[in-house]
């Protein structure tokens, strides 16, 4: 493994996991914060595997960097098993529906994004 590399993306994860802490304490009806750090690393990583860099170093700094600490299945995982466990069984469901369905189509938008800038 390439030295800078590997230590390019640890800057580029911390940075992504800072981001996610600020992003974090939004919360509301939902836990709006994770899921907007989940969909935004999604289309990060749709646009970067999409090709759209044309690098593979920087490829795996988006992705395994930035996106890898910017997204987090532990918290959405958490959050939702917490509404369950309190009775808010809606709240649960609503957040797995939102965060599959957004970072999802977050990722597909990237990816296609990625092949129309590239044509």
């Amino acid at each position: 493994m390439n030295l800078m590399l590997a230590t390019l993306v640890i800057l580029a994860g911390g940075f992504g996991a800072a981001l996610r802490l600020w992003l974090g304490s939004w919360v509301g009806v939902l836990p709006w914060g994770i899921l907007l750090a989940n969909t935004a690393a999604s289309f990060v990583a749709g646009l970067a595997t999409g090709g759209l860099t044309g690098d593979e170093g920087l490829q795996t700094l988006l992705v395994v960097g930035l996106a890898g600490g910017l997204s987090t299945f532990s918290s959405f995982a958490g959050q939702t098993v917490d509404y369950f466990r309190r009775g808010r069984i809606a709240q649960g469901l609503g957040n797995i529906g939102a965060n599959m369905a957004l970072v999802c189509t977050a990722a597909t938008l990237g990816l296609w994004l990625a092949g129309i800038l590239l044509k």
